[in-house]
């Protein structure tokens, strides 16, 4: 190696320009500059220093291992850069050395592209260009109206008039078309099974049911098969049916519809039958109260032999007045027969057989309402009334509870005739004003929009993938 000594005092700046102690910059005296900073350029020095020695030691081993004293233009030679100069020196050293950056041998951002993006957009591609089976749409609009809904209501003017609009049935319709008692009611009552439409060849195997699958499983496809709407200000319904054929589209909305009428009708009837009924329960309770008073009623007048018992009082109440009073008058006249005449003298004998026949009258005519049982008598032979008591008591009792069964019996009979009116008027019908009919073109699956739109969503998640990536490669210590 040539080396160029020009002078002596070159030759001792290169030393002391090449010397590695002599390369760390003194410490200012005062320098108005901050603790902070000086550390940091004494950091950046002791950085340059190391790199510089790993450089010269990689430079000198290339060269067969020799080892000599070089002077400034060898190490500028060795570490690439120019002979520092003046100032230049310090800001050299006070620069990071420029590393060589490792080039990614493994292009994982291109490979996860590739997967995340490419692979997935050419098969979508290609199924909505070449697989996938076209799907026609039906679309119906029913309403379920009430007998004493309004021609304002029907016409959506609730806001308007502010009426009310009779939305239970309709959603009970919106569920029950979405529900598993539909498929079950299609196959029974309509003579329809979706199974085997959703089961044809011509299906894409996306789509493409089987014929044996629970009703269970399918329900959950069927949902997607099957839209319903409701609008909650007029109250109308909107179905729509999905499948891969015109005729069985069209088929499926039918069937849907009248199930649903079916349903309606069912529900309509049930409410009225329920209402009725209760009020003809109502109406047989009172009923057979009534007539067991007035069974009772019959059978006490059998018994006791009366119709009227108050009547019956008052009659036998004057015929024992006047019998007592002719038994008093005859006794009476008896007695003082008894002081002109012997007892045993024929008028006095007849007075006494007219007395004796006088009481007997008396006592047969108390004993004839009754039981027929010989009634007791006092200490005065007078027979006490207590059975003509208790019967006005049994019949008063008996009356009464006539009185309140009729009144009772006349009240449901106004209950049922208003339960009768009132179920007429929660007759429900299911109105159609938009029948289904058979569609002409298919309208789905929108091939292009929704690849486009399958495209940006994968485009979208391997830009979030590759951004959470190398922030953590660049975070990363």
């Amino acid at each position: 190696m040539m080396r160029d000594f020009t002078s002596g005092s070159d030759v001792k700046n290169d030393n002391l320009t090449s010397s590695p102690e002599l390369l760390r910059p003194e410490p200012p005296v005062s320098d108005p500059r901050s603790n902070l900073l000086d550390m940091a350029k004494e950091r950046a020095a002791r950085r340059a220093e190391r790199q510089k020695r790993k450089l010269m030691r990689q430079a000198t081993q290339n060269e067969g291992g020799r080892r000599s004293e070089l002077d400034e233009d060898d190490d500028a030679q060795i570490l690439g850069r120019r002979k520092p100069t003046g100032n230049t020196t310090a800001k050299s050293m006070l620069e990071l050395p420029k590393m060589q950056k490792k080039r990614n041998r493994h292009p994982i951002a291109l490979l996860f592209f590739a997967l995340a993006v490419v692979l997935p957009s050419l098969a979508t591609a290609f199924y909505f260009a070449l697989i996938a089976t076209p799907q026609y749409e039906v679309e119906a609009q029913f309403a379920v109206r009430g007998a004493t809904q309004n021609t304002a209501t029907a016409l959506g003017l609730t806001a308007l008039v502010g009426t009310s609009v009779q939305t239970g049935d309709s959603y009970i319709v919106a569920d029950y078309i979405q529900s598993l008692q539909i498929l079950e009611d299609l196959r029974d009552k309509a003579g329809v099974d979706v199974r085997e439409m959703y089961a044809r060849n011509n299906i894409d195997f996306f789509y493409r049911q089987t014929t044996d699958r629970p009703f269970d499983e399918f329900v959950s496809y069927w949902r997607d098969m099957v839209q319903v709407s409701f609008n909650s200000t007029t109250g109308n319904v909107t179905l729509q049916v999905y499948a891969f054929s015109p005729t069985d589209a069209k088929l499926i909305a039918d069937g849907i519809l009248k199930v649903s009428e079916r349903l309606v009708n069912t529900l309509s009837e049930d409410s009225r039958s329920q209402i009725i009924g209760v009020a003809n329960q109502q109406v047989a309770r009172a009923e057979v109260r009534l007539q067991k008073v007035r069974t009772e009623l019959d059978d006490l007048r059998q018994r006791e032999q009366a119709i009227d018992p108050q009547a019956l009082a008052t009659l036998e109440s004057q015929i024992i007045g006047s019998l007592e009073r002719d038994i008093a008058s005859m006794k009476t006249r008896y007695k003082a027969l008894l002081d002109t005449v012997n007892a045993d003298a024929p008028s006095a004998r007849v007075l006494e057989r007219q007395i004796a026949a006088a009481e007997a009258q008396l006592t047969e005519q108390k004993t004839r309402v009754g039981t027929g049982t010989t009634p007791k008598t006092d200490r005065r032979g007078a027979a006490e009334a207590r059975n003509i008591s208790e019967l006005m008591n049994q019949f008063s009792a008996l009356t009464l509870e006539q009185e309140f069964a009729t009144k009772a019996y006349m009240a449901t009979l106004a209950s049922l005739e208003t339960a009768v009116q009132d179920a007429q008027k929660l007759d429900r019908y299911f109105a159609i004003y938009v029948r289904p009919s058979s569609p002409e073109v298919a309208l789905y699956p929108k091939r292009l929009q929704t690849t486009l739109m399958l495209v940006a969503a994968f485009l979208a998640i391997w830009l979030i993938g590759y951004f959470c990536f190398r922030s953590i490669k660049d975070h990363a210590i």
